[in-house]
């Protein structure tokens, strides 16, 4: 494990199969709280509904980490390749994640 791409897609997976596990046991008590306690009943806004069913999306991440890893490991592609594919995984994880951000303000933000 020569390559420092290697360590990188290895620490993203990482962090993204922590975030993963995080992130479902979060909306699940986002959800039943926010619900029945804070809106008392009333219906949550579509885009927070939305990102509370999806809250899978990391173990995609998480998936194409570990490839990324396992490409490098065995030096398929070019170094240069897989420095391009992390930047590209970083970029997309940070859009959603700010995506999911802005969905759980939502529904202070209508109140």
């Amino acid at each position: 494990m020569k390559r420092l791409t290697t360590y990188y897609f290895l620490l993203l997976a990482c962090s993204n199969f922590y975030f993963a596990r995080v992130l479902s046991k979060a909306t699940t008590f986002f959800d039943v709280f926010v619900r029945e306690r804070f809106l008392e009943g009333q219906a949550l806004p579509m885009l927070t509904e939305w990102v509370i069913l999806y809250s899978w999306w990391p173990w995609i991440g998480f998936a194409v980490c570990v490839i990324g890893a396992v490409l490098s490991l065995l030096g398929i592609p070019k170094d240069n390749i897989l420095k391009n594919l992390l930047i590209i995984v970083l970029i997309v994880e940070f859009w959603i994640m700010f995506f999911f951000v802005v969905a759980f303000i939502l529904p202070w933000v209508k109140q």
